[in-house]
């Protein structure tokens, strides 16, 4: 059974999520249980990294990651258990992707929209550190040797941005 702070937040943590998904034609947001959800998918169709087997970077096209959040997730967290790398890229490409897992700092109740825009921030290379080696060694010291300018791999923002355009009425002055 399942709390009612939890269930309030769960529930606020899908609705907001869901608003996100809407805005975004980089995101789509598959809940798998609930209501509320605890599971979800989210795959995003933007460019990353993944090592081709020819062992050259390429760029790939998608990600997809679960996402799961447990029962005591407001009191304790582990991101090992939060995120996993479900693909479709064998050998995602970056310092903090071995599959099947994520190196992202999480704090307990973090939000799930701060969730998913990590990792997108992480697939697109907007956010990348190399100083620890992370998880993926090779991809640190690949990344320590690249043009900081190279990166982000896709710039585009997860959320579509509002354009508001005005439309008014011309009218023609005499001329003299």
């Amino acid at each position: 059974m399942m709390d009612a702070v939890l269930n309030g937040f769960l529930e606020r943590q899908f609705e907001e999520a869901r608003a996100l998904a809407r805005d975004s034609d980089l995101l789509e947001l598959v809940p798998i249980d609930g209501p509320p959800p605890q599971h979800y998918i989210a795959s995003y169709r933007a460019k990353g990294l993944a090592l081709g087997p020819d062992g050259q970077v390429v760029e790939a096209g998608r990600c997809d990651v679960g996402i799961w959040l447990p029962s005591d997730y407001l009191r304790r967290v582990e991101p090992a258990q939060v995120f996993t790398y479900l693909g479709p890229e064998p050998s995602p490409w970056h310092p903090n992707i071995r599959p099947p897992y994520i190196c992202l700092h999480l704090r307990p109740g973090t939000p799930l929209v701060e969730i998913l825009y990590s990792c997108y921030e992480i697939w697109t290379w907007f956010l990348y550190g190399t100083a620890d080696e992370g998880l993926n060694h090779a991809a640190a010291q690949w990344a320590r040797s690249q043009d900081p300018g190279r990166f982000p791999i896709d710039r585009r923002p997860l959320k579509r941005r509002e354009l508001r355009l005005g439309v008014e009425t011309a009218t023609r002055e005499a001329r003299p």
